[in-house]
């Protein structure tokens, strides 16, 4: 609890059971392992603290320690996805001197260092890693397989999720082979499939899907969509396929 001189006449702050004013810059190492081996709820708890206790310090504090906290964890959880593979022949054990394997591994590092937040975002860029470095991999595939990680730094969950259904669909072979269908029956029929109804949300996700080369673009002047391979383009596939290949360890 800070002295007495600090707080407001007849006012005391309680952030947790002890002071932690030590964690306020983050600059003593042990505290955020101390908070790192605490429960989530128990990590909410005292973020929530931070940013109510009426302190300056304190509450900036707060989502340093949040994202501190996510960032050691994810980055805890890939190396030890890393070491797995490994074990299990997935990649080889010398990863880092190949064509793509070290930038891929810095990048990915440096990403769930920097922003931790979007869990599907970073699936999608392990899966990339992971196709990058597969064993007897050709240094032409391991460049598509780089291609297709730069891809994935640039998608959010939206897109991802939107993607997923159109490989569903792919998959399934329910999609419309014949006459190009009208846009707004796919955006319909998609927003549906996702579970959400907003079409306007799907239309957001389609454009940075076609702009990142993962749909077909629309044609008639954008009033109608081709739904060959339920709009999937080949870097779409291969995309999903990796997608497909990944499966965490926990």
């Amino acid at each position: 609890m800070p002295d007495d001189n600090s707080t407001p006449e007849g006012q005391s702050y309680v952030l947790v059971a002890r002071d932690y004013a030590d964690i306020a810059h983050l600059e003593n190492p042990n505290v955020i392992e101390r908070i790192l081996s605490s429960s989530r709820s128990e990590k909410v708890a005292y973020v929530s603290a931070l940013l109510t206790s009426g302190f300056s310090k304190f509450a900036v504090a707060g989502p340093k320690v949040a994202l501190a906290a996510m960032s050691v964890e994810a980055l805890t959880d890939f190396g030890k996805e890393v070491s797995d593979w490994i074990k299990e022949g997935r990649i080889p054990e010398d990863f880092s001197g190949r064509l793509a394997g070290y930038q891929t591994w810095v990048e990915l590092l440096q990403e769930i260092d920097s922003n931790p937040v979007d869990a599907e975002r970073l699936k999608a860029m392990k899966a990339m890693f992971l196709a990058a470095n597969k064993v007897s991999l050709t240094d032409g595939e391991s460049i598509v397989a780089y291609q297709l990680f730069q891809i994935a730094k640039r998608l959010s969950s939206g897109p991802l999720m939107l993607l997923r259904v159109c490989y569903q669909a792919f998959c399934s072979g329910n999609y419309q082979r014949s006459e190009p269908l009208m846009a707004h029956l796919w955006l319909q029929k998609m927003a549906a499939n996702m579970g959400h109804q907003l079409s306007a949300l799907v239309e957001q996700d389609e454009r940075v899907l076609i702009d990142n080369g993962l749909l077909n673009k629309r044609s008639r002047q954008d009033s109608h969509v081709a739904d060959d391979n339920a709009r999937l383009t080949d870097l779409g596939i291969r995309f999903c396929q990796n997608l497909e290949a990944y499966h965490p360890t926990s």
